[in-house]
């Protein structure tokens, strides 16, 4: 299974720390929970200077790459519309965890919850 978590810009030497915003996310660590694989993808709201709206775009990109589960603190309800009509399942980390790593291995444990609902408040 591949699964997405939304991270600041990478540290030196691997070190992941999550994002607390899906949408507003440096990057996403992308991980084959199978193989241990994990690769950065940086969110294309960079690339194109959008200051909101990246959700459908940030969903097309897990859907070419496979992503079946989003590990994540916020979400808003555009972002979380487009994962969800594409079938990616949504997981809710905890607000003190800050690693990368710990959030994996919770995942693995099955100690994150699904999220039914976005959580990210309305800001205009």
């Amino acid at each position: 299974m591949k699964v997405a978590i939304p991270i600041n810009r990478p540290r030196e030497g691997g070190d992941y720390r999550v994002s607390s915003h899906f949408g507003k996310a440096f990057g996403f660590l992308i991980v084959d929970t199978e193989s241990g694989e994990k690769r950065f993808v940086e969110n294309p709201r960079n690339s194109l200077k959008l200051t909101h709206g990246a959700g459908k775009l940030i969903a097309q990109l897990f859907e070419r790459e496979g992503i079946s589960a989003v590990l994540l603190k916020e979400i808003g309800r555009g972002a979380f519309k487009h994962l969800k009509e594409r079938g990616i399942e949504i997981y809710l980390i905890p607000k003190e965890v800050k690693e990368a790593d710990k959030v994996l291995k919770m995942f693995k444990e099955r100690k994150l919850a699904i999220l039914e609902a976005p959580n990210e408040e309305e800001t205009h």
